[in-house]
This record gives structure tokens, sequence and C-alpha cells, in this order.
């Protein structure tokens, strides 16, 4: 199961800390060298409203499909009701690079 919060994590700036004063406790900044990237990695990661409340991802040799809304009782379906699922779901396209 994903939900959209797992695919925005993937997607911010994990190293936004701007001194000292912006670590968590108990952290500590590793870099010896300024910022080089050339500009802030702010990516807004926008997700269909079908998929806002999560969807089931079935991925097998290089393929991969989505199925939304996510059914209940997914975790404890057996394999002919993940099968008629996986049929169900739609295929994905990658769109990059």
């Amino acid at each position: 199961m994903v939900t959209p919060a797992a695919a925005e994590r993937r997607k911010v700036d994990r190293r936004a800390a701007t001194g000292p004063s912006d670590l968590p406790e108990g952290f500590a900044d590793r870099r010896r060298t300024p910022e080089r990237r050339r500009g802030p990695f702010r990516r807004n990661v926008s997700v269909a409203s079908e998929y806002s409340n999560g969807w089931l991802c079935f991925e097998c040799d290089g393929e991969k499909r989505r199925l939304a809304p996510v059914p209940d009782g997914w975790q404890e379906a057996g394999p002919d009701r993940l099968s008629s699922w996986l049929q169900a779901a739609k295929r994905v396209v990658k769109c990059g690079p």
C-alpha cells in the first residue's frame, strides 16, 4: 500500500538545515563544504484525486500497476482475490527520465 505522504517524503529536501540551530537535537551535520546545489530542492508532488487516499501497487518484471481506492481487507486477501485486483489495476507508464 502506498500513501501520498510516503510519495512526498521521497521528493523533499532532507538537507534543508541552513545552520546548527535548524538541526534536530542530537543531530550533527556532517557536511564539510557549503551548499553546492544551484537552487532549492523543493518539488511539489501532486497526486491525482483518485489516489489521494492511497493505492495498492503491484510490481513485477518491470511492470507496475496501481489500484485505487485500496480495497478493504487487502492484507488478508488470498492469491485469487489479489489476482483479480491485479487485473483491475491500471498499468503505470513511466513519464520521466
